[in-house]
């Protein structure tokens, strides 16, 4: 797993770690109507030259508080919900949707908040049907496919590669120099592993793997109890494809997008309160 300290994106001209709800610090913890109306709206952008939506709540890079060490931390909140506004005013429409270098993308319940029961509105808010299906379902197939959870994987444009240079892996290695030693072949994820496994022999790597065009998919892979790093990276690589093929493209196709995630769950998935869609 890469370094949560050191890879932090800087989006839309970095965030500064402001809070980017519109709670205010010291107020209730329950989401505010403005909150879930802007989690569950759509933001278009483009990377690799693709277009793409995603709901502002799978974008932790927007709508999620990062630390910040900054000694006045009011005006860096204040800053961060400027950058927002603007980023939100240009992506709410396709006609003015900015490109971008990279995107994280977070795959979880997203209806789920220890600190707010009533999140859960954002679900039927949400305008995909992949989107709702998981947010009150941490067992459906695609929790059980994609990088989650605390994991996330990155969209980002295949001619930038100092986009990742200075971002350490586990093994503090340099992100962008196991980049450059790969060489992506549409249809099959690339891995470099850091050079020295950790103290209980695990290896932990770097993934990539070509989506559409210029547009890359980059997260993190390792061995684990009945998978290899490279089967995950495999796995993994084209489940994502086909989130972000049949997902997040302008028409969703979720009967596609699910048969190709019911044939890639991880192994050992445990079993949900739910009826299995795959079944």
């Amino acid at each position: 797993m890469i370094s949560r300290v050191t890879l932090l994106f800087c989006l839309a001209g970095c965030l500064l770690g402001a809070a980017l709800l519109t709670r205010s610090e010291g107020s209730s913890n329950r989401h505010s109507d403005a909150d879930i109306a802007l989690l569950a709206s759509d933001a278009h952008v483009v990377i690799g030259d693709v277009p793409l939506i995603v709901p502002f709540t799978a974008l932790p890079g927007f709508v999620e508080q990062r630390p910040t060490f900054s000694l006045n931390k009011s005006r860096d909140r204040q800053a961060g919900k400027e950058r927002l506004e603007a980023f939100r005013q240009a992506a709410s429409d396709v006609n003015t949707a900015p490109a971008m270098d990279n995107l994280e993308i977070r795959i979880r319940t997203y209806g789920w908040d220890d600190a707010d029961a009533s999140m859960l509105r954002v679900c039927s808010r949400l305008t995909r049907q992949w989107s709702r299906s998981i947010c009150d379902d941490p067992w459906h197939p695609l929790q059980q496919t994609l990088p989650n959870g605390s994991s996330t994987f990155y969209l980002a444009d295949d001619r930038k590669p100092d986009l990742f240079k200075g971002y350490s892996t586990v093994g503090r290695e340099d992100m962008s120099d196991q980049l450059r030693q790969m060489r992506l072949v549409k249809g099959a994820a690339s891995v470099v592993c850091d050079k020295q496994p950790n103290s209980s022999n695990k290896r932990f790597c770097t993934a990539a793997a070509n989506i559409e065009g210029h547009l890359i998919a980059v997260w993190s892979v390792w061995d684990s109890v009945g998978e290899t790093a490279d089967q995950q990276a495999e796995r993994e690589g084209a489940a994502i494809r086909a989130f972000v093929l049949n997902g997040l493209g302008a028409t969703e196709n979720f009967p596609a997008l699910l048969s190709a995630v019911c044939g890639l769950t991880q192994p050992n998935a445990p079993e949900g309160v739910r009826p299995n869609p795959c079944s």
